[in-house]
């Protein structure tokens, strides 16, 4: 075999093997729904445009249960993520998660988020906390801080450890998937809400 011949079947090879390492690549997808109904390995969500969704669960599924918390459950040594919509400075929160301490680290610092138009999600530690109306609050994560004003009524909750027993029927959920390799999503986190309670993010 000629030295071209062979650096030609070499190249073609890695192309080979680079497309299928993309196509292997996970995507991730968010849904938002009420759950309609729920088994030990499928969950169906009726979205809020009318149209239902049924998707894979497995044995590694996390549950969390979400329940309506208060400006005043934010604490100095909190570690909590805004929603909001940059444009706008200072910047003001649309809602507010706080989390239970085997959660702190959830999704830290700030990214594109998916429920508005320019929505970002910055999670972090609290690094100020300042009384008053609004609020003023300064998240810490690596690389960077955050500031936020966050206006009275402004929607709360905390977010901790659940189990799929919470999948009632009626109860509002945020859905995180990801791609198999045979593009099948498959749900890798729900959050759940309690007692009418509806995730922010």
């Amino acid at each position: 075999m000629t030295t071209g011949l062979t650096r030609f079947l070499l190249a073609v090879l890695l192309m080979v093997a680079a497309a299928t390492a993309v196509r292997a690549q996970p995507t991730t997808a968010r849904f938002r729904g009420i759950v309609e109904w729920a088994e030990a390995d499928r969950i169906q969500i009726r979205r809020p445009g009318g149209s239902t969704l049924t998707l894979r669960m497995n044995p590694r599924t996390r549950v969390f249960a979400v329940t309506e918390a208060a400006l005043r459950n934010i604490k100095p040594e909190s570690y909590v993520s805004v929603l909001a919509t940059r444009g706008s400075e200072p910047v003001r929160a649309k809602a507010v998660t706080l989390y239970s301490p085997s959660e702190r680290g959830f999704e830290a610092g700030t990214q594109p988020w998916d429920t508005d138009p320019g929505a970002t999600l910055t999670a972090g530690w609290v690094a100020d906390l300042k009384g008053g109306r609004p609020l003023r609050l300064t998240l810490g994560y690596g690389g960077g801080q955050a500031s936020f004003e966050i206006p009275a009524g402004t929607p709360v909750t905390a977010i901790a450890p659940g189990e799929k027993a919470l999948l009632e029927p009626g109860a509002a959920v945020t859905l995180f998937t990801q791609s198999g390799p045979d593009g099948a999503l498959s749900v890798g986190t729900i959050a759940v809400g309690r007692q009418g309670a509806v995730p922010s993010f």
